[in-house]
């Protein structure tokens, strides 16, 4: 049962649902395992976390400072790829907005590993992680097959409810 860290998006002090999103693809992946969620927002976002726990994260990672109130990609790809090492974690799952599609590559490239970004399902094959992501303006559907640990997952906006 491997264990999940899912990053939640916050903007303007509050999580956005691309946040609950990324959680709930996560429990999904998870198998069984945990959850665990990490938020970095500004001073207030502390008290906003809990509500990840409704969709399925069991441990949230805060990372509360005045410097995360703008998008902060060299800092927060750093600590995502420290927590992901640190906890073991079997795969990272972000929202595939704007700002996920910029900091998955990042994290992955820390964790020297390939991602998978856009994805609209993922599900356990063995040991691999099998993702589906629509190509060629939805016409295909690529199926991709992550051995690499951790797997880097950027998920697609209302693929995960």
């Amino acid at each position: 049962m491997p264990n999940i860290l899912a990053v939640a998006e916050a903007r303007g002090g509050d999580l956005r649902r691309v946040a609950f999103e990324a959680v709930t693809a996560a429990r999904a992946l998870a198998n069984g395992g945990e959850v665990h969620a990490v938020v970095f927002g500004a001073p207030g976002i502390a008290a906003k976390a809990n509500a990840l726990g409704t969709y399925g994260a069991s441990l949230v990672h805060v990372c509360e400072d005045a410097s995360f109130a703008n998008y902060a990609p060299e800092t927060m790809a750093a600590t995502i790829a420290a927590l992901t090492t640190s906890g073991g974690y079997r795969a990272v799952v972000l929202s595939a907005s704007v700002q996920g599609k910029d900091l998955g590559p990042r994290v992955a490239a820390k964790l020297r590993v390939p991602a998978a970004t856009d994805v609209t399902s993922a599900r356990w094959d063995g040991d691999a992680i099998v993702a589906e992501k629509p190509g060629y303006t939805g016409k295909v559907i690529a199926t991709l097959s992550l051995t690499a640990t951790p797997a880097v997952v950027s998920v697609r906006a209302g693929a995960f409810t």
